[in-house]
């Protein structure tokens, strides 16, 4: 399957597409993409109670002057109600009727957008708040059931949302997303547009059937590890990735010319795995501005582990860190520190730069504002630091590690990517690429 992530704006707005491998000769109609739009933020600025407290302007434009230049999303999903992640303006570019799209917001942004009176009420959603089950009995995830092929399976995705605890500003929380394809009579293979129908998106929307029913499960828990505890042993092993032309963890996207000179090699691993296993389901972890791993464990060891959606495919988090004084809500972006624990324990393939670009800041409240930047290399470096991180969870194996030639040290084999604004990569078994790159 392939997951392609695309960076809408210098912040924290991103369009992901998923889609399933299937083979050539799968009977029927091909399932569509699958298309989530995270926290939009096109136009407008960003106002903290009043412009005289704080107002937030990006230096820089999105790649879309309005969201209807995008293929129309499936998903749209707001991770808190502050207006640069849950901004009026913007989803108002949206159509209020007569459309697919579901808006799924966490609570206090979804009381908000009802409260506008512009949306179709049934087309919005409350993401509970995720408790555990082993603990409370029941799950709280919203499952989106996904049309199967002829003959086959139907797919899902899970949507979960996890706030910090003792978290007083409720900035610091994670959108996680799990996505298992529906799965043909026979085990995927290919994309189901083809290589290229893949790496060149449609010049123009494509038109969508129904929407999929969504619902937040309460069933009964099953039987799962327990509340807490390390993850070792629990998370296999990542499919091997091919060796890019830069150093490991750490790639320039505009160094990898096209996706199309990997599709000789990825043509012949498909075709010789018609009786291998099907993939794996992706897990994407969204949290700009940061979260503690601690808030994430009883999630990854219950449902993650469950859904067998290890080890995580993207991780969406800030690289910067900013904080203000406590009285005027203390850590604002927790960065590289958090960032570097969560992706290391879950293994995560790969870690994009989220919230971190320039904007200007204005008002009385960012007179207090201290901010460290992290460059990309400065984050590996992080990664890579078992001193100020401690044990990593992930089991040893030469899918989650590589040895540098220059120290003999271990080293992560996350790729940390900080995408400029527009830029867009895909991520399979087989690795990760820019898209239509003119490098």
């Amino acid at each position: 399957m392939a997951l392609t992530i695309k960076h809408l704006n210098d912040d924290a707005s991103f369009l992901l597409t998923l889609e399933p491998l299937v083979s050539k000769s799968t009977p029927g109609p091909l399932p569509k993409p699958y298309r989530i739009l995270l926290d939009p933020w096109i136009t407008g600025p960003s106002k903290v109670f009043h412009s005289k407290i704080s107002i937030t302007t990006p230096k820089d434009p999105a790649c879309v002057s309005s969201l209807l230049e995008l293929p129309e999303p499936d998903l749209v999903i707001i991770s808190q109600d502050k207006t640069d992640h849950c901004n009026e303006a913007t989803l108002k570019q949206l159509p209020p009727t007569g459309t697919n799209t579901i808006i799924l917001a966490e609570p206090a942004s979804a009381k908000i957008i009802r409260g506008w009176k512009y949306f179709d009420r049934d087309r919005i959603l409350t993401i509970p708040k995720w408790e555990d089950p082993r603990i409370t009995g029941r799950q709280s995830v919203v499952r989106i059931p996904l049309p199967p092929f002829l003959g086959g399976e139907p797919g899902e995705i899970t949507v979960a949302f996890i706030p910090q605890r003792r978290d007083i500003a409720g900035l610091h929380a994670a959108i996680a997303i799990t996505y298992r394809p529906p799965l043909a009579p026979s085990f995927p293979l290919y994309p189901a547009r083809g290589v290229h129908g893949l790496l060149t998106p449609p010049a123009t929307p494509k038109s969508y059937g129904s929407q999929p029913h969504l619902r937040a499960t309460y069933t009964e828990a099953g039987t799962g590890p327990p509340a807490s505890g390390p993850v070792s042993g629990l998370i296999p092993p990542t499919p091997t990735s091919p060796t890019f032309p830069t150093s490991p963890g750490h790639f320039s996207l505009r160094s990898v010319r096209s996706a199309m000179s990997l599709s000789t090699t990825r043509q012949s691993c498909y075709s010789t795995a018609s009786q291998a296993a099907p993939d794996r389901p992706l897990s994407i972890i969204f949290s700009p501005h940061g979260i503690s791993y601690s808030s994430l464990h009883g999630y990854v060891t219950s449902h993650l582990i469950s859904e067998a959606a290890l080890p995580l495919t993207a991780l969406l988090h800030c690289f910067d860190s900013v904080s203000n004084p406590w009285w005027l809500g203390g850590n604002i972006l927790l960065g590289a520190p958090a960032g570097a624990e969560t992706a290391r324990k879950l293994g995560a393939r790969a870690w994009f730069s989220a919230h971190d670009g320039d904007k200007k800041v204005k008002g009385v409240a960012t007179n207090f504002l201290r901010t460290r930047r992290w460059r990309a290399e400065e984050v590996l470096g992080h990664l890579n630091s078992t001193d100020e991180l401690g044990a990593v969870d992930m089991p040893s194996s030469p899918a989650r590690s590589t040895l540098s030639r220059t120290s003999g040290k271990s080293q992560s084999a996350t790729e940390v990517v900080a995408l400029t604004t527009g830029e867009e990569v895909v991520l399979t078994n087989e690795g990760m690429w820019h898209v239509n790159s003119q490098a």
